[in-house]
């Protein structure tokens, strides 16, 4: 029993470590998947991104060329006359030293942000790049010449990189990007597109890992190109949910495994105290097989010499003794059912075997009331003896438990008969119930081979036997027609 339960240990624990080493292996290769699907779409991401960028920087760099041209007029006119002329193609003009000396604006709400932004970023350079100013993209470009700027403000004709954006929004709405930027070598994002405002966590390192965030998992891509860094994030969540629904299979395939292992652990325990049982009663039977053998050869000889004194007393005494020897012939004939290998049987009456059963039991002085039904007369392959021993030793057990009245119904069921012997005697404690027909077990202080000899005879027949005990004690016997082939 531990030998094999060892093993079934081993097999599953064996089991167990596939079943794992299996999802583990899955999780990797959907991991490898996924990120290989993100690098491939970060590439695709790069070009597009790349292409547009170029045609807008092309684009912003012409017009603000242009405006450099206007602006250098501009502030000529102003150094020769004094003047600024402002034409519909600009927003605002600034002519500034070190503070404003002449401005003509139609942005003055917004002009400290405009002029916050010229401080910060374009005093003494002559420069230009693009401003949002009520959510729509203008040109701010500064032209110097000698010791004055010319800080010039145009709405932009095409927008900041507006096509890729909007590419880039709507991929992030739809998809796992979660954030796309190209930024220059300044640090400046010349695209930049993310589904959480302010969030582009940039390592500056070229290649892919995964980073954890307060967004969750996030695997990053980053490249350089140009001079310039091209970086994407992609949302590791749709790989965890298949790595969490893995882990629940996993659970699910290991608890079901655990549950057959103790089903098995359960049946083979059960299996070896069955054969644990059956090891002791051969051993009884053995023992038993060696005292009865010696038992019924002495017995027999003494009542051979019982019958041969018969001659010298009464006739009634005799014809009593006469039934005595016939009854314990019988029950030396029923003792050797403890090393019969095979029983002899022939077409047996139901009905006639449990009347000769009723008439071999001692009833005189006991008034016990037995009543016999019988639907029809019955045929079965049986050794009459044998089953005559049974139903006699039954009928006696109940006079002895001091019933007054048994009845024994025998009915055709199925494929067999059954027949059931009632009593109201004192009936069997429920805790005894299942030992009654264990060998030597008796609460009479007798042998306890009685119910365990008709056990062995209903067994012989194929049959099966089982007794319930409350207010009636009932024995319900089941014997084939047929023999089981």
């Amino acid at each position: 029993m531990k030998s094999k339960s060892l093993i079934l240990f081993f097999i599953f624990i064996v089991i167990g470590i596939l079943i794992v080493l299996a999802v583990k292996i899955t999780n990797r290769n959907i991991e490898r998947m996924y990120k290989n699907g993100s690098r491939t779409a970060f590439q695709l991401l790069s070009e597009i991104s790349d292409n547009y960028v170029k045609r807008d920087l092309e684009l912003n760099r012409i017009e603000i060329n242009n405006i450099k041209e206007s602006g250098k007029e501009i502030l000529r006119n102003y150094i020769k006359n004094g003047n600024i002329s402002l034409n519909k193609d600009f927003k605002g003009v600034w002519i500034l030293r070190d503070s404003i000396l002449k401005s003509s604006t139609k942005f003055e709400e917004q002009e400290d942000i405009i002029l916050n932004f010229y401080q910060n970023e374009l005093k003494g350079k002559n420069y230009g790049t693009l401003i949002s100013l009520e959510g729509k993209p203008f040109y701010l470009v500064n032209v110097t010449d000698k010791n004055h700027n010319a800080l010039l403000l145009s709405e932009s004709t095409y927008g900041e990189t507006v096509g890729i954006t909007r590419v880039l929004d709507s991929l992030i709405s739809s998809s796992n990007l979660v954030y796309f930027a190209i930024i220059d070598e300044s640090g400046s994002p010349l695209v930049y597109s993310s589904l959480y405002e302010g969030f582009l966590p940039v390592k500056g390192e070229e290649g892919g890992y995964v980073i954890a965030t307060p967004r969750g998992k996030i695997f990053q891509l980053e490249t350089k190109r140009n001079g310039d860094i091209i970086v994407a994030g992609f949302s590791m969540e749709p790989f965890e949910r298949i790595v969490a629904v893995n882990g629940l299979f996993l659970v699910i395939i290991i608890a079901g495994f655990a549950v057959f292992l103790g089903f098995l652990l359960f049946n083979l325990s059960k299996s070896e105290r069955y054969r644990i049982d059956k090891e002791r009663e051969i051993s009884h039977l053995e023992e038993i097989g060696a005292l009865s053998s010696g038992f019924s050869h002495e017995i027999r000889n003494s009542l051979n010499t019982l019958s041969l004194l018969t001659g010298n007393i009464e006739e009634e005494e005799r014809g009593i003794l006469k039934e005595e020897v016939k009854r314990m012939n019988l029950v030396m004939d029923s003792i050797k059912l403890l090393i019969l290998s095979e029983v002899v049987k022939k077409p047996v009456d139901i009905h006639s075997t449990i009347d000769e059963a009723i008439s071999l039991v001692d009833n005189r002085g006991n008034f016990v009331e037995i009543e016999f039904e019988s639907v029809e007369k019955l045929k079965i392959q049986a050794n009459r003896s044998l089953l005559v021993t049974a139903f006699s030793n039954i009928i006696k057990n109940a006079i002895e438990a001091s019933a007054n009245k048994i009845r024994i119904l025998e009915r055709k069921t199925g494929n067999g008969i059954r027949i059931k012997i009632v009593d109201n005697g004192k009936g069997i404690d429920k805790d005894k119930t299942g030992r009654v027909f264990e060998p030597f077990y008796s609460n009479k202080k007798q042998s306890g081979l009685g119910l365990y000899l008709v056990r062995k005879i209903i067994d012989y027949h194929g049959g099966s036997i089982k007794l319930e005990s409350g207010k009636e004690t009932a024995v319900d016997i089941f014997l084939p027609l047929k023999e089981q082939s």
